[in-house]
């Protein structure tokens, strides 16, 4: 999928919330471009803009900081005594759009606990302090972390964990635009699977189709012309390192450079990463000469000191090491504006092995030959449909076994915004207005 024709498909939409002021919950299915159509939104727009995601990750590939650090929040449940005056109070009263991307892992409390401080910090009793909101996310892939002594405390205070349940998005009379054209994916029939797995209903016909894909391999053989799916960590750890450890000749190891703060769990790809010539690797990161994007693979055919060869279609690159960056946002006097600076970088070549990955990693790539491992079974809201969704066609899929109900995991609360009013509804995107003053769920 090339940034080229999600520009031409969706620049209505992005012209239309550009150039308005409603607040938007951007959402769409997998392969659909959110990734794309925010990034553009983005660096086209905003200049008075913070952009912030609920995990250090998530952060550093949007190229934001994480909203606990933005707002000085404590990593528990947010009740009200948590929203007060916060040290960059400055940032927040100059900044006029928010951007919060992978918003389906926020849950009620943070959300309504963002509104609150938007309110206190700014001085102003509007939803969210005035300030316009542009969240991006879907609900069918990522959920929110819900521990359990929590679960009973969100559902008895917000009637549920998820981030529409919060009295400030309820108040803040969003619109949604919702992406409806898949560029992953041409063969109609396993679109449908797609659907149906996301929906949590498959036909006899498509579970008859899913049966035909069962291989008789061990995940571990598979990985030799398939990229192993699995939801275990581990399981993912041994089949690279036991692809790795069978190919000939030395190995190097290239470690990362860490300056400022970086905490490991943002880490993007192995701190120590090994290699060796001729291992199967994925690129993790859009080469900015779009000579790779992220989900590509590729084959090591030489290590430098600092660099590695890898081929890629046919043909060779150097891939030189690359800094992922963690940001601070902080209040520019001379301007009068909010600015962004640097507080910690992580460098590394922008790639990992690829005989094997988890489902949660192997979010947003686009894989041609995918085996899904489901080890002891899928175990989250949206996950077989995460995993399913990475491949590009049926013919390149494989199952270690039969997909059973108990794989299929759906949280129904999230399942369908009701009560729209449609403002513009294309072939590629639906645009509209959600039920007011509060959001009716169906499902």
């Amino acid at each position: 999928m090339t940034d080229a024709p999600v520009s031409n498909v969706y620049q209505p939409l992005l012209d239309e919330i550009v150039g308005g002021r409603r607040n938007i919950f951007l959402t769409g299915r997998a392969g659909t471009g959110k990734t794309t159509l925010l990034r553009q939104l983005i660096f086209s727009s905003l200049e008075k803009a913070v952009v912030l995601a609920p995990t250090g990750l998530a952060a550093v590939n949007v190229g934001g900081q994480t909203i606990h650090s933005f707002f000085n929040f404590p990593p528990r449940l947010l009740d009200a005594g948590d929203t007060r005056k916060i040290r960059n109070q400055r940032v927040v009263k100059a900044i006029e759009t928010m951007v919060i991307d992978e918003v389906s892992m926020v849950r009620a409390d943070m959300m309504q606990a963002i509104d609150s401080s938007l309110r206190l910090n700014r001085g102003n009793r509007q939803p969210f302090g005035g300030v316009r909101m542009i969240l991006s996310g879907d609900l069918h892939q990522l959920p929110p972390v819900v521990e359990g002594e929590v679960e009973h405390i969100l559902q008895e205070s917000y009637g549920g964990p998820w981030f529409f349940r919060a009295p400030g998005f309820q108040a803040g009379q969003f619109r949604l635009a919702a992406l409806k054209r898949i560029f992953r994916q041409e063969d109609a029939a396993f679109i449908g699977i797609l659907n149906s797995l996301r929906n949590g209903r498959l036909s006899t016909e498509e579970v008859d189709l899913l049966r035909s894909r069962v291989s008789s391999r061990s995940p571990a053989e598979a990985s030799q012309t398939h990229v192993v799916l699995t939801p275990n960590n581990a399981a993912a750890w041994r089949i690279n390192q036991m692809r790795l450890a069978e190919l000939p000749g030395p190995s190097r190891n290239y470690t990362a450079a860490l300056e400022g703060n970086f905490e490991a769990k943002a880490f993007p790809t192995e701190e120590v990463l090994e290699l060796k010539a001729g291992a199967r690797v994925m690129m993790i990161r859009n080469d900015p000469s779009g000579r790779w994007v992220n989900g590509s693979l590729g084959v090591v055919q030489g290590l430098g000191e600092s660099d590695a060869y890898v081929k890629i279609g046919g043909e060779s690159h150097r891939v030189s090491q690359q800094a992922w960056e963690k940001f601070r946002y902080e209040f520019d006097a001379a301007s009068k504006s909010v600015s962004r600076s640097v507080v910690g970088s992580f460098k590394q070549l922008p790639l990992r092995l690829a005989y094997a990955t988890t489902i949660h990693k192997s979010q947003g790539m686009t894989l041609d030959k995918v085996h899904i491992d489901f080890d002891r079974g899928m175990f989250a809201h949206g996950q077989a449909y995460v995993a399913f969704s990475r491949c590009r066609s049926l013919a390149g899929l494989e199952l270690s076994r039969e997909l059973r109900p108990r794989d299929i995991i759906i949280d129904r609360s999230a399942f369908d915004f009701g009560g729209l009013t449609p403002v513009s509804d294309t072939e590629h995107f639906l645009l509209a207005d959600m039920a007011k003053p509060e959001l009716e769920l169906k499902g």
